[in-house]
């Protein structure tokens, strides 16, 4: 009998690991923010997560120009990413931007079919059509598979298959530092992730995720090589 209790709890411990790192889908939520324009607040914004039914989930920013010159000119952004949870990550399904500033309209997207595992790709007037590689992601949506992989435990780089305009590349992120970082909403515990590009072009990104809200995004600060930032601090969660 004490082999057998023995062999029981040596399997449990085995298993704990496993347990503590398993994938799971992030809790939906909804969260409102101030769009910073090198420090000036030029408009709001909305990140949202929601999840549609049949392993389906879909991720949607918007942005608004609600002050000064952003404001005249009417600039208007939005995001939706279409996500298919897999049980150990998200999938691309689909891709949708759109964005206008006075007269001028851009659109971009991606669509994944399925059946023959090839990205459609489509902006301005061209497009491109390549294959898929398992577990593929669209930049925009690349923000639900870190929260999973910050839930799951996974520290120091994170490397997701990235579908482009015309091929899919691999970005990397790496998990930083622990911080408490303040906001609207309170001081939360907040991990800084950040973009590392090959290239030294002088462009950053740097994302703030909270690990007692659900790792949703508190912050999300993009460095231009011109010395420009765009900073989406939140200021609420509905």
């Amino acid at each position: 009998m004490r082999n057998v209790l023995r062999g029981l709890l040596a399997a449990a411990l085995l298993a704990l690991p496993l347990l503590a790192t398993a994938a799971a889908p992030p809790k939906p939520f909804s969260a409102d923010y101030e769009v910073r324009r090198n420090d000036a607040r030029i408009g709001t914004g909305q990140v949202s997560l929601q999840r549609l039914g049949d392993g389906a989930y879909e991720l949607v920013t918007r942005s608004q120009g609600t002050e000064g010159l952003a404001a005249l000119a009417g600039i208007e952004r939005e995001e939706r990413s279409r996500l298919r949870w897999t049980g150990t990550g998200f999938e691309l399904v689909q891709y949708r931007m759109e964005q206008k500033a006075g007269w001028k309209k851009r659109n971009e997207a991606l669509v994944l079919d399925p059946a023959s595992r090839q990205v459609d790709s489509r902006w301005k007037d061209e497009s491109a059509r390549y294959a898929a590689t398992p577990g593929v992601l669209d930049a925009h949506g690349a923000t639900a598979a870190i929260m999973v992989a910050l839930a799951a435990g996974e520290r120091g780089n994170l490397s997701l298959p990235i579908a482009d305009r015309r091929s899919v590349e691999t970005q990397v992120y790496r998990v930083a530092a622990p911080v408490r970082l303040r906001t609207a909403i309170g001081t939360h515990r907040a991990v800084r992730v950040e973009r590392v590009r090959a290239s030294n072009s002088g462009r950053i990104t740097k994302l703030w995720f909270a690990r007692e809200l659900g790792w949703l995004p508190l912050r999300i600060k993009q460095y231009e090589a011109d010395g420009e930032t765009l900073d989406l601090r939140i200021t609420a969660i509905r």
